[in-house]
């Protein structure tokens, strides 16, 4: 994808160009069909050089006739040219607020908002290779995107920002922000690189918080070789990593700059995590949501631990107390056409970090981890999507474990266990009994291993 875009912050508007240079897979097509809201104006459409005919059909989706059937094998592009003023569903794609008075204008895809403020391929199967944002705006504004900032010229009261992206990336990771942004880069050095090489850390972040953030952001800097050497590379290494700041009540994946109300460590570090766990390896299905936000929520909660910014003994017991606030739920998600389902906290985050944590226990250490490291470097995902079953297919061979009866209980099933203890003595003998009861009627027995200590005088078992 090439993007032209005409955006001011003051307006929430947008117009410009997208191009896009597509292979051709299917020998028998003779159209071409984008996802994108037709409560935009489309001015027209050239593909090779020629203007075509286009419609929208339907809500969501944009049809243009090509005037011959397309050729398979061959490299062709089209440029689409529109206007207006987006949609805003799901999180809101394309959202215009203010800070300390000044206006900002950010977008955030995440699952389904790419179509509505520019046409492309909204799924999870297919990832553009490379990307360039180009961005006019208002010379007193600053633009932050994807990749690397590769010119940023000025004409008239105008300034136009290209990044460009030369990595394979989802659509919904694709992002622009655009405000008066402070910018400053911090560098580290991760165990992956060359000696003497160092990935920038570019941060663009509200003036009026600069010396807080300057000082906040430094955080990312351990958590980034953490993270390097204990999953793999740093995936996008050639470009950098960096914050953006933007209004909504979180934070957001955007490949290789994460946007953040605000710098805390585990903010920083759950969005951190998604570039291995979401961007690098993205699951192929919302219903597998679980591998980008557990990972996610464990890694922070791994960093925290190492890095001793809280107990991570009463991270699990929060965490395992709110995932028994109800009696049901699966990790699994039921209806991806639920945004609310998609992206549920206890589920989806917490009880999927905590399925992560009892497979590490399952498995052990050593076996748990080269797993993991087998998934992210597996060149059939790198860079691609992933099931569930294809990261669980990574332990197994690690551990030489089958583990379907753990996932039919945990991941599949819902609800948890609640074990009882009897124990009775006869003379020297213990005998403990451990009868088991379920929250849902979805899992009858939770197979688990249960540790138990014996101790008394001299005995320690």
């Amino acid at each position: 994808y090439r993007c032209e875009w005409t955006i001011d912050p003051n307006i929430r508007a947008i117009s410009g160009r997208v191009r896009t240079t597509f292979r051709i897979t299917n020998d028998t097509a003779s159209f071409l069909v984008f996802d994108f809201f037709n409560g935009l104006s489309v001015d027209s459409v050239k593909f090779r050089g020629q203007k075509r005919l286009f419609a929208f059909n339907g809500t969501n989706l944009f049809r243009i006739e090509t005037g011959s059937q397309l050729t398979l094998g061959t490299v062709d592009s089209v440029s689409i040219y529109y206007k207006g003023v987006p949609a805003n569903t799901g999180f809101g794609g394309f959202n215009k607020q203010t800070h300390a008075g000044t206006p900002i204008l950010w977008t955030m895809s995440c699952p389904y908002a790419a179509r509505d403020w520019w046409p492309c391929i909204q799924n999870l199967e297919d990832k553009a290779d490379s990307i360039d944002l180009i961005i006019t705006t208002p010379a007193q504004y600053r633009a932050a995107g994807n990749g690397l900032l590769v010119s940023e010229t000025q004409s008239g009261a105008q300034k136009t920002y290209h990044w460009k992206h030369r990595y394979p990336i989802a659509t919904y990771l694709i992002a622009t922000a655009i405000t008066n942004y402070a910018a400053y880069t911090q560098k580290v050095h991760l165990s992956s690189q060359n000696p003497g090489d160092s990935l920038p850390v570019v941060n663009f972040v509200y003036p009026e918080i600069l010396s807080s953030a300057t000082n906040n952001t430094k955080k990312v800097l351990p958590i980034l070789q953490f993270y390097d050497s204990l999953v793999a590379p740093y995936p996008f290494r050639k470009e950098k990593y960096g914050h953006a700041q933007f209004g909504w009540g979180g934070g957001m994946e955007h490949q290789t700059m994460s946007f953040m109300t605000d710098f805390s460590f585990d903010l920083q570090a759950h969005e951190l995590a998604h570039q291995w766990f979401g961007d690098f390896i993205t699951c192929r299905s919302w219903r597998d949501i679980w591998l980008n936000e557990g990972w996610a929520t464990y890694m922070a909660a791994l960093s925290a631990k190492r890095f001793g910014t809280s107990n991570f003994t009463s991270w699990l017991t929060s965490s395992q107390n709110s995932v028994k606030s109800s009696a049901s739920g699966s990790v699994w998600v039921n209806d991806t056409t639920s945004i609310n389902r998609i992206f549920d906290s206890r589920l989806t985050y917490t009880k999927g970090a905590l399925v992560l944590h009892m497979l590490r226990w399952e498995l052990g250490d050593a076996a748990f981890w080269q797993g993991v490291r087998n998934y992210q470097a597996d060149a059939s995902l790198s860079y691609g999507f992933s099931t569930t079953q294809q990261f669980i297919h990574h332990l197994e061979l690690a551990s030489g474990r089958n583990l379907s009866g753990f996932m039919a209980d945990w991941f599949t099933g819902q609800g948890y266990p609640t074990y009882a203890l009897k124990l009775n003595q006869n003379g020297s003998d213990m005998e403990l009994k451990m009868p088991q009861t379920t929250s849902h009627i979805s899992v009858p027995f939770f197979e688990m291993k249960v540790p138990v200590r014996f101790r008394a005088t001299g005995f320690d078992t």
